[in-house]
């Protein structure tokens, strides 16, 4: 009697272990990346003039390109399908953000500057500052890489 307690205590366990277990599997050469966005950055850097920013998380670091376009996001951390930018170009109040590295993200949406030369100065350090400390922008910008 035992003996059949410890096996079916043994089974449940077995199961429920194997149900919890998470697996990863990915071919040789390739590099698995796990993007945490409710793990908060220890630090960001930007570059105005080319458009370029990056946040450092415990993870590693990410880095993106900002654009300010005349279109706007209904919230921060909405992304774009139709905005097609390069990154730098000063079209308009809206802030964008775009992750490229470790892996290119689809336009987010940041922040409404209220005019051009606002987004212009401010865009690009916004978006290395709000990935460091704002979930919302993580979600959309870790959400939304593109296959």
């Amino acid at each position: 009697m035992k003996k059949s307690l410890y096996f079916a205590c043994f089974c449940v366990f077995a199961f429920f272990t194997s149900v919890l277990a998470v697996s990863l599997c990915s071919r040789n050469e390739v590099v698995t990346v796990v993007l945490d966005p409710t793990i908060g950055g220890s630090g960001s850097s930007y570059n105005n003039g080319a458009g370029a920013w990056k946040t450092n998380f415990s993870y590693g670091t990410i880095t993106g390109i900002s654009t300010c376009q005349s279109v706007k996001g209904s919230s921060m951390g909405d992304y774009s399908t139709e905005i097609t930018a390069n990154g730098g170009e000063n079209n308009g109040q809206y802030c964008w953000c775009k992750m490229t590295h470790p892996m290119a993200s689809r336009w987010v949406f940041s922040y409404d500057h209220g005019a051009a030369a606002g987004c212009q100065s401010n865009c690009t350090r916004d978006c290395g500052i709000y990935a460091l400390r704002n979930e919302a922008l993580r979600v959309g910008l870790f959400g939304s890489v593109a296959p």
